[in-house]
């Protein structure tokens, strides 16, 4: 409910407050979507594009105040958060060590962020393949899955939370991605790119290697998996001549109108090379990943019986969505070779709604909030395309506005002085990369772009 309700006034909060440095101008469809409503840019991919418009914002309160005394706000780099700081049955603090690009193990400072409030911001542990990891612990059955995850997604905020009584729930509901993208020339790369489903929502069809279609492209995540692992089932064993295990390898392919619609997506797969683009279908029936099967008389046979289906609105998959058609003799054409991936835990800590972090007799642990990935029961078993950082916006406000609100209150009953002098009031856990800030995703307005 928290979610729903929240999710346009948040969207309207982001055009006012970073319209400086964002422009969510796009709306899109994604897979498990009735409509259209997914809001991105067209100046970038969403999660990075609003990732520096709020970093932009962020740096304006840096600066110290040019009647004296300390900035507003402190970005710690290289410091990871070791543990909670108890106060009674609240939390006050949080303890952190300081460590080097080089030795990120040994730390060279330690040191106290005190304050009445900490919210943690940490992700999920969608990355973190070691002995004693949440994923190995609840899902190890998708340990030989690559992951989307940046490798600072490990889950220590839920460990940090853990340690201090906090509940968890759902913790084995991982979501598997259908299209992560398979690198030829990195392919044991256990962090893949994720080919983003806006892709998909723009048209972008999946074709195993006879170049037949199998699935619904705009079915929910579960579902379009669900089938890759299908087809796989059936298929021959197959080793791609870079080494890796080819049965669960498809091919995405994008016409030429459905690539204009995500130019700045195609753009940054193809100078990646993830995608390869082909000026003709002649060429793109020429590709290694096909089997001897395909022809170029046999891919516009395919593509022909698509439009046909798009006119009727309907196919054997029940697709009911077909954007950017038609597909046959729409080239250039754009292809890459896509498998399921790792990308989203569901499970998490338990919260209240307004973030306040739950024990497990369901009351709240003072002084310590959660938002984002980090948090669980939110999505079910599958959580729909666009809202993740719907999430991450959502309940960051809903908490930002309980903490500024009981900050004014707590400022207003203490004499001035004693409020001014008093330590950092609050302190806020990432799961960010040292020098590069991330968050997942775009956002859904009521809804979102990826993640």
């Amino acid at each position: 409910r928290v979610l729903t309700e929240g999710s346009v006034d948040s969207l309207a909060w982001l055009r006012s407050r970073l319209a400086e440095n964002l422009n969510l101008d796009l709306v899109g469809q994604m897979g498990g979507h009735s409509k259209a409503r997914t809001h991105r840019p067209s100046s970038g991919l969403a999660g990075s594009a609003m990732i520096f418009a709020l970093q932009k914002q962020l740096e304006k309160f840096t600066v110290a105040p040019a009647g004296g005394g300390k900035a507003h706000f402190e970005l710690m780099k290289w410091t990871r958060a070791t543990r909670l700081v108890s106060n009674g049955d609240a939390v006050g603090g949080v303890e952190y060590a300081v460590v080097t690009a080089k030795d990120q193990e040994t730390p060279v400072r330690t040191g106290v962020v005190q304050g009445h409030n900490v919210l943690i911001a940490t992700g999920g542990y969608a990355s973190d393949y070691t002995p004693d990891s949440l994923l190995r612990k609840h899902r190890p059955d998708l340990l030989t899955y690559a992951t989307t995850n940046n490798k600072g997604t490990t889950g220590d905020g839920h460990k940090l939370a853990l340690s201090v009584g906090a509940k968890a729930i759902d913790l084995d509901d991982v979501q598997v991605h259908p299209t992560g993208f398979h690198n030829p020339a990195d392919p044991t790369n256990k962090v893949k790119t994720l080919c983003a489903e806006i892709t998909r929502g723009e048209g972008a069809i999946l074709l195993h290697r006879g170049g037949g279609r199998f699935v619904n492209e705009l079915g929910g995540r579960d579902y379009v998996t669900g089938r890759m692992l299908d087809v796989a089932k059936d298929s021959p064993n197959i080793t791609e001549a870079d080494g890796s295990d080819g049965k669960l390898l498809y091919a995405l392919v994008m016409n030429s109108k459905g690539s204009a619609k995500t130019a700045k997506h195609i753009d940054l797969y193809s100078q990646k090379k993830l995608l390869t683009k082909f000026d003709s279908l002649k060429d793109l029936a020429a590709w290694s990943y096909w089997n001897a099967s395909v022809s170029e008389a046999s891919l516009r046979a395919r593509f022909s019986q698509y439009d046909a289906e798009a006119v009727r609105g309907s196919d054997e998959w029940d697709k009911q969505f077909f954007h950017n058609t038609p597909f046959s003799d729409d080239a250039p054409y754009y292809a890459g070779l896509v498998t399921p991936v790792i990308h989203y835990c569901m499970g998490g800590l338990a919260i209240s709604d307004d973030g306040s972090v739950l024990r497990e007799d369901g009351s709240a642990i003072g002084g310590l909030f959660a938002a984002g990935e980090v948090i669980g029961g939110l999505h079910g078993k599958n959580r729909l395309g666009g809202n993740a950082l719907s999430e991450c916006i959502v309940f960051g406000r809903v908490i930002g506005n309980r903490i500024a609100a009981a900050l004014k209150s707590r400022s207003s009953s203490v004499p001035a002085a004693s409020a001014s002098s008093s330590s950092t009031h609050a302190a806020s856990l990432g799961n960010a990369p040292p020098e590069t800030p991330a968050v997942q995703g775009g956002l859904q307005g009521a809804g979102r772009e990826e993640g």
